[in-house]
């Protein structure tokens, strides 16, 4: 296991409730947001009239990606999730984007992701 946190070129899986978003107070002020979100996450996930199901969402791709290429070498709060021009994400580390495959789905109560590296 200490080999998978360290340096990994995998898959990452997450599955995140809705319901930790829902309960936030604050909106796009509110301290954790800040603490593990950039800011243009938040501008885009609060740009939907449902902004706690994308934030799911991006939680779970971010968690699915550190995941997937080594959590000791990709911290989850440094990992970034961007849209292509289709809407497609991408995930991008330090200014980078980073040659992973990964998607999103989500319904009113849970958000799941996937990355593959």
């Amino acid at each position: 296991m200490d080999n998978f946190l360290q340096s990994g070129s995998g898959v990452g899986i997450d599955i995140v409730d809705v319901k930790r978003f829902s309960l936030l107070e604050g909106g796009v002020h509110n301290s954790f947001l800040k603490k593990v979100f950039f800011d243009s996450e938040i501008s885009y996930c609060f740009s939907y009239k449902d902004p706690e199901t994308h934030l799911a969402g991006t939680f779970a791709l971010k968690e699915a990606t550190s995941k997937a290429l080594g959590v000791m070498l990709y911290p989850f709060a440094e990992i970034e999730v961007r849209h292509d021009t289709g809407g497609a994400p991408e995930v991008w580390y330090k200014g980078q984007k980073m040659d992973v495959k990964v998607s999103i789905s989500h319904t009113s109560s849970i958000a799941v992701a996937i990355a593959v590296a």
